[in-house]
């Protein structure tokens, strides 16, 4: 189940391409050169393509699962941050240390953020002493219940999905039917809210809470440099939602950001920006019955989707909310 979840999720950054709009294009262009032209360090695990990206921004990127997941550290001058943990399939902790040496970084304490409580995000939270999310009801369980081994978690499928990429191996720890998430301690999160904001001593990451795609959402903005990280709400012109009307509502919150750099939680580290008062207006036009509609069925689900000028919007709430 949450194996073709999360292939949409890839499928839709990889295939989103913008539409009628030369300055969009030429943003693609530029980020084709920075992601072809970004150096990538290696690490010992073999598991992670970290890629030194714009902004003092590394990608911890896992390619070698369908999820081709990414977790980013950014840096700060007192504090580093972590957004997201991976898929636990290997240390992100040690991959961390052995980038920070690499690099001659400053072995300095780590602000580690979910950006949602989904098992590709929060895998490794267990090599960290303290998580930062939002306070919602389904990320207290999820976090609470962690995600058993083999057939008991149901997940030994999903787990199975590995996928070649030049570079990447599998470690000889790792096996589907044996992995597992453990639970983690509620009373070491820190929970935050709308509005508050991620201090590194010299920037500051404003929490936004989304609700589309979980409800847990919680997207970062740092005005003084343009960084965004949208999580799974926003990664390109593919949505996969609970609910058309709150990712109505989640563009709203962020159609006004100066975003310049958004950075992607799944395939491509980054995608153009801007893009967020254009995809509001089409997808209004969704709500109001406008563009062609479909189903697809998975596993007794029949999911509705809806595409409209290069904007596709597909309902799962029964699987994401697992």
């Amino acid at each position: 189940m949450i194996r073709w979840i999360f292939l949409l999720l890839f499928a839709g950054n990889v295939l989103a391409q913008p539409h009628s709009q030369p300055a969009v294009d030429e943003g693609a262009k530029q980020i084709e050169r920075v992601l072809t032209s970004a150096r990538r360090i290696p690490t010992s695990s073999r598991w992670f393509e970290v890629l030194h990206l714009p902004g003092g921004v590394y990608a911890f990127w896992e390619p070698g699962h369908i999820e081709k997941v990414n977790s980013f550290l950014v840096l700060g001058r007192d504090k580093d941050m972590l957004y997201d943990t991976g898929m636990g399939i290997a240390s992100i902790r040690r991959a961390i240390d052995e980038v920070r040496e690499a690099e001659g970084l400053p072995d300095k304490p780590i602000i580690v953020v979910n950006s949602h409580s989904h098992l590709d995000h929060n895998g490794g939270n267990r090599e960290f002493a303290e998580i930062w999310t939002v306070d919602d009801p389904w990320a207290r369980k999820r976090l609470a219940a962690g995600v058993p081994a083999g057939e008991a978690g149901g997940f030994v499928g999903y787990w199975d999905q590995l996928t070649p990429h030049p570079g990447i191996e599998v470690p000889d720890t790792f096996s589907p039917r044996t992995h597992a998430i453990p639970p983690y301690p509620l009373s070491q999160v820190r929970f935050v809210a709308q509005g508050d904001s991620i201090d590194l001593g010299d920037q500051r990451f404003e929490v936004i809470r989304t609700f589309s795609h979980s409800p847990d959402g919680l997207a970062l903005f740092d005005v003084e440099s343009g960084r965004f990280f949208g999580g799974d709400t926003f990664y390109g012109a593919d949505y996969l939602v609970t609910d058309t009307s709150l990712l109505a509502d989640d563009l709203r919150r962020i159609r006004d950001l100066p975003i310049r750099w958004h950075f992607s939680s799944h395939g491509g580290q980054l995608v153009a920006a801007m893009q967020q008062g254009r995809h509001l207006a089409v997808i209004q036009r969704m709500l109001a019955g406008e563009g062609e509609t479909h189903e697809t069925e998975f596993a007794g689900f029949r999911l509705p989707i809806r595409s409209l000028e290069g904007v596709t919007v597909t309902v799962a709430k029964e699987l994401l909310l697992y």
